[in-house]
């Protein structure tokens, strides 16, 4: 069986909001901040939307227990509507990435989730020029 990857996280499954209570708390994890190359796009549902760029993009890496993995696995799948490969129902894609840790500086194969339709999100969304969803959103509330 193949090593586990961790899981980069950017928008509604960071510690902070509504979706990391659900999918992410339950199960014994690691959260470690990272970054990746990409671009994000705060969408009108309220969570953002990730593209592939050149940008850099703010999160988290989540290294779930080996008895949680699959079982978290499965729950992010659920949420980000993904529901294997190619398979036309999917809003998000998983795919493997090369995710930064801050901090160390190592680079490590991580899972992702990104957005399939890029011509919605680039048409409805608003970009997030600094890749900092978490950012964004509490400088939205702030205002």
């Amino acid at each position: 069986m193949r090593q586990p990857l961790p899981v980069f996280v950017y928008g509604t499954l960071l510690q902070g909001f509504q979706n990391h209570e659900w999918y992410v708390k339950p199960y014994a994890h690691q959260a470690v901040p990272a970054k990746i190359r990409g671009e994000i796009y705060h969408l009108p549902q309220g969570y953002p939307g990730l593209l592939a760029g050149e940008d850099e993009v703010v999160g988290a890496l989540l290294y779930f227990a080996p008895d949680a993995y699959e079982k978290a696995l499965a729950g992010l799948d659920k949420l980000e509507t993904y529901f294997g490969p190619n398979d036309p129902r999917n809003e998000y894609d998983r795919i493997e990435v090369q995710a930064v840790q801050s901090g160390t500086g190592e680079v490590v194969r991580a899972y992702v989730y990104r957005y399939l339709d890029e011509a919605y999100v680039r048409r409805q969304g608003i970009r997030v020029a600094d890749g900092d969803w978490r950012s964004y959103m509490l400088g939205e509330r702030a205002e």
